[in-house]
């Protein structure tokens, strides 16, 4: 599984940030498909040592298939986020029609549980494939926020959070390179806890992942980034918040 381009998200909590959300909003620095552990050459962005790198605990997802958002308010936000397509962005601020749809999609840090997208404000999302993996998998209970073992999320998370860690200070054209590295150097050991065929995410690695997982990641046989990522936020609203 390789690195994924950066995806600019941002809240869409008003018809303001909606209109600029192609200026100065967040990357999707940690939301990747786990790297395979190549020896790409570091750029000087990093990887920084991450000696002293925590994972932050996983918020449990949202259920699957809330039934919040119609099949064309799913592919309206994704072409709203995914191809910056304004004019589709203005139903889902408050009031609009689509605002308990945006409200099953966009979620918060702070939240008590987090839906497809995950902010910190308005102007820095990620796209929460831990938690649509765990909901696939249905291992929600397995998950160390529910007293559990640990789960597939749990093992992505604190992948994507040492990746963001040790390349935080790279930009987008930098991220993959980077966070490569650090999956051979410092992040190794979470990186192969996913890999692990024999681990919690034993049932996403090779050819016999249950079909729900499809939604939780991108298409890699759609090689133009604005479309893949359309694609993959059309799957994954309408896996989580669709009927």
């Amino acid at each position: 599984m390789r690195a994924l381009a950066a995806l600019t998200l941002v809240a869409c909590t008003s018809t303001n940030a909606l209109l600029d959300a192609g200026s100065d909003a967040g990357t999707r620095e940690d939301v990747t498909t786990p790297y395979d552990a190549a020896a790409d050459v570091p750029q000087a962005c990093g990887p920084v040592d991450v000696t002293g790198f925590v994972p932050t605990p996983l918020v449990p997802p949202n259920p699957p298939q809330q039934n919040k958002c119609t099949s064309q308010q799913a592919s309206d936000y994704a072409q709203c986020q995914g191809a910056k397509v304004t004019s589709l962005c203005k139903q889902f601020a408050d009031g609009q029609s689509g605002q308990t749809c945006r409200q099953c999609i966009e979620t918060q840090t702070t939240d008590p549980r987090w839906g497809v997208i995950v902010f910190k404000g308005t102007t820095s999302g990620v796209v929460n494939v831990e938690g649509c993996v765990d909901d696939a998998l249905a291992q929600v209970s397995k998950e160390k926020e529910s007293g559990g073992s640990g789960s597939c999320g749990d093992l992505l998370h604190a992948s994507y959070g040492c990746q963001a860690a040790a390349c935080a200070a790279c930009s987008s054209d930098d991220e993959e390179a980077c966070a490569n590295a650090a999956t051979s150097g410092g992040c190794k050991s979470y990186d192969q806890a996913v890999q692990s065929t024999t681990g919690a995410c034993s049932a996403i690695i090779g050819d016999a992942a249950p079909p729900a997982t499809a939604a939780c990641f991108p298409d890699d046989s759609i090689s133009d980034p604005t479309q893949r990522d359309v694609d993959w936020l059309t799957r994954i609203v309408g896996y989580m918040c669709g009927p």
